[in-house]
């Protein structure tokens, strides 16, 4: 197989872990000029890529303008994929570089580019924090105000860095991101941020715990995963009901009550039984994992 690699920021370690994949030969190449005869050309977001090849993209923001989302970055990025007509998209996190451990955690305060930017940093500022205008070795807390969807990238290299990412809730790249209190904040509006970030400056302990799980939470993340993503053939994968919708969920938890779903909207009479309509069923004559099994889909009896 014959692949070529759209030149760009992630064009070297894309190409190294296609280069571990068996009977592949791959090479990074120029929009300029005409290469053909690849059997995939991979590219990033929207890099140009020459005209005539199979074009296979991993899409890390809402921005390009590209349609062939193959890959996407974060689940946020999903129905985006959809809309631009690509009918079984994947979402593979994005792989982020692992600097060595900056210990002990930093208090300094770094605010990404948003429509609140100015505002948070006033407000902080006000507050006495130490809030820097780049990111470096003093910065160990990283604010995201934006309050619609942001960018993944920036979020996930600050949790390599083992710095505490506090954002808002209503940020989509964000809640793909963060779990609150695990591995970051999720806040509720401007003032949150505020005090969370107050908090974290304060407990040097807390900052130190959250920084440690977000370098975790963002580890597994890998290259060869990207391009065995990019490269899968013959994918039938989900329906969109699938993924956005709750019912193939509770098809399967069905599936998984087996016997006892139907005895859902049972209930206890005053002799002990459970009732379904014509039907009677003595809990006590059952097996413990069926007695388990009833108890999570039936009402609870009277006391």
């Amino acid at each position: 197989m014959q692949i070529g690699i759209a030149t760009g920021a992630h064009c070297s370690q894309i190409l190294a872990a296609v280069l571990r994949r068996t009977q592949v030969d791959a090479e990074i190449i120029s929009p300029e000029g005409a290469h053909s005869g690849y059997d995939i050309v991979l590219a990033v977001n929207d890099e140009p890529v020459p005209p005539g090849n199979d074009v296979r993209r991993y899409v890390t923001q809402p921005t390009p303008e590209v349609s062939e989302w193959t890959v996407v970055a974060a689940r946020h990025l999903l129905p985006m994929a959809v809309e631009r007509g690509v009918a079984t998209p994947i979402a593979v996190p994005m792989p982020v570089e692992f600097p060595g451990s900056d210990l002990p955690s930093r208090s300094g305060v770094l605010v990404l580019q948003s429509e609140s930017q100015h505002q948070v940093i006033a407000k902080l500022q006000s507050a006495g924090i130490e809030v820097f205008l780049q990111d470096d070795h003093r910065v160990g807390i990283i604010v995201d105000a934006a309050t619609s969807t942001s960018r993944v990238e920036p979020l996930r290299q600050a949790m390599a860095k083992e710095k505490v990412v506090t954002a808002l809730s209503t940020n989509a790249a964000a809640t793909d991101t963060i779990r609150h209190d695990t591995n970051g904040y999720l806040v509720n509006d401007l003032d949150e941020i505020i005090s969370s970030v107050q908090q974290i400056v304060e407990d040097e302990s807390e900052r130190s715990r959250l920084g440690f799980e977000a370098r975790r939470s963002v580890a597994s993340a890998n290259w060869s995963r990207v391009v065995r993503a990019l490269l899968l053939e013959g994918r039938v994968g989900m329906p969109q009901l699938e993924t956005f919708s709750h019912l193939p969920a509770i098809t399967r938890w069905q599936q998984r009550l087996g016997h006892a779903s139907q005895w859902s909207s049972s209930r206890y009479n005053e002799h002990g039984y459970f009732e379904l309509e014509d039907q009677r069923l003595q809990i006590g004559q059952l097996g413990e994992l069926r007695q388990w099994a009833l108890s999570n889909v039936t009402a609870p009896r009277d006391q």
